[in-house]
């Protein structure tokens, strides 16, 4: 069988391209660090690198939904222990009031006090978070909870905002104003079966004002207290599983991270290793296609 001159060139030009494109190859993996270019490289490798990427994904964004609700959650908690305190501080006026050696000038005077801590109560209730939203609304977040008019009207509603913080665990973020700060009744109110702590400290204040203090007030204060201290634990309890979940997802993130890595990140070692053994072979490859080209009857013939 007898090879021309050209044939025996492409062939050895066909061999130089076929070394440089996979040095290319190698050169191109090098720069971006990946095993693998395209998919067709390896099917299932890059399938897997899919499934691990959203797995990443989606607990990256449970990672910001739990950062979200812990803002909320936190702003409740440090509402709530405000609001204990103030409430505490009233009941030590009703307290105080009940005295018998009180003038009416006297209650009078602590009633004036009270009226003040009701205020402070009532922006205690309408708080904001950094995006402006009033954390005790419900869904309602851009109208206050409660009015500062004396019916003291809830504007917010009774839902609970949940939000997804694991593939199947939930945790809501707050709690409607109604529940924490009782239900509005309407008139005539009977001191000691008063459910909303505003207008359980307003007729107390009404009460001193007029000298005619009722100790039954003392319950309702208890029982706000009570309900105070009680949501403010269950927002407790929802932080620690904030907390608890943040370290599930951080982990199952890392792990798929590290899973990732080992498919598709490219071992620098083995890969420059293969670079230089190409750059040999392009370098022979090249060497070869000279001398080839030299081979002919023509260069003898004088």
């Amino acid at each position: 069988m007898r090879i021309s001159t050209s044939w025996n060139n492409q062939l050895g030009l066909n061999a130089m391209l076929d070394q440089q494109s996979k040095l290319s190859e190698t050169q191109l993996k090098l720069s971006s660090g990946k095993k693998y270019l395209s998919p067709s490289e390896n099917a299932v490798a890059a399938t897997s690198m899919i499934d691990l990427n959203h797995n990443i994904k989606e607990n990256q964004q449970y990672q910001v939904n739990i950062g979200a609700a812990r803002q909320r959650l936190d702003l409740e908690e440090s509402a709530l222990d405000n609001a204990g305190s103030v409430l505490h501080r009233i009941r030590e006026l009703t307290v105080q009031g009940l005295n018998d050696s009180n003038t009416a000038t006297n209650r009078k005077q602590i009633a004036m006090e009270i009226d003040e801590l009701n205020k402070q109560l009532l922006s205690i209730a309408n708080t904001k978070n950094a995006n402006g939203e009033y954390i005790f609304s419900g869904y309602k977040t851009d109208q206050a909870a409660f009015t500062d008019t004396p019916a003291y009207a809830y504007q917010g509603d009774t839902n609970q905002r949940s939000i997804a913080i694991g593939p199947s665990r939930q945790v809501t973020d707050g709690d409607p104003g109604e529940s924490v700060f009782g239900s509005i009744q309407a008139a005539p109110l009977t001191a000691g079966s008063i459910s909303n702590v505003f207008q359980a400290v307003a007729q107390i204040s009404a009460d001193l004002k007029a000298n005619t203090p009722n100790k039954n007030s003392l319950n309702d204060m208890d029982t706000a207290l009570v309900r105070f201290d009680t949501i403010r634990a269950s927002a407790g309890a929802r932080l620690n599983a904030l907390d608890d979940q943040e370290n599930l997802n951080a982990d199952y993130i890392l792990d798929n991270k590290s899973t990732a890595s080992d498919i598709g990140d490219l071992d620098y070692a083995e890969a420059l290793s293969k670079f230089n053994l190409q750059q040999i072979s392009l370098q022979a490859a090249q060497q070869a296609f000279t001398k080839v080209q030299n081979l002919s009857l023509f260069n003898y013939i004088s």
